[in-house]
């Protein structure tokens, strides 16, 4: 099954994408927060045959929600509502700092902050595949 990851913010919205499999994730695309947000995130979900989404969830240091939390909780329920495919939130822990680190960063890493939160979820909800391929690999060696 194939998972689209969000990085929603206020101004900017990061996208990533899955393999096949479930197993990698790839940053997409970034798009303006604005009015058309919805109707092109649909879209990109009709177009990748996308089987789950998976949207970070931000929440202060104390853990509490906070007002982007809600605002991306608000989109993941309307986005629901209009495609019919299941949407998850997944903690975002300072992945846009971890994004901008990266060798390859550019100045907007959006999408390369969704595709931490895509993998983090995937390496949580299939731990199994991952220690699979990780044998495979020794293995191979």
């Amino acid at each position: 099954m194939k998972y689209l990851g969000i990085d929603y913010g206020h101004k900017k919205v990061g996208f990533a994408e899955s393999d096949e499999s479930g197993m990698m994730a790839f940053p997409m695309m970034i798009s303006e927060n604005n009015d058309s947000l919805l109707k092109d995130t649909l879209e990109v979900v009709k177009a990748l045959n996308i089987g789950a989404i998976v949207i970070g969830e931000s929440l202060d240091k104390d853990g509490s929600v906070n007002k982007i939390a809600s605002e991306a909780r608000k989109f993941g329920d309307e986005l629901e509502a209009s495609c019919g495919i299941k949407v998850v939130y997944e903690k975002e822990w300072f992945t846009t700092s971890e994004a901008r680190r990266q060798p390859e960063a550019k100045r907007d890493v959006d999408d390369a902050a969704a595709a931490l939160i895509l993998q983090r979820y995937l390496e949580r909800v299939n731990p199994t595949k991952y220690e699979t391929s990780e044998q495979e690999e020794e293995a191979e060696e």
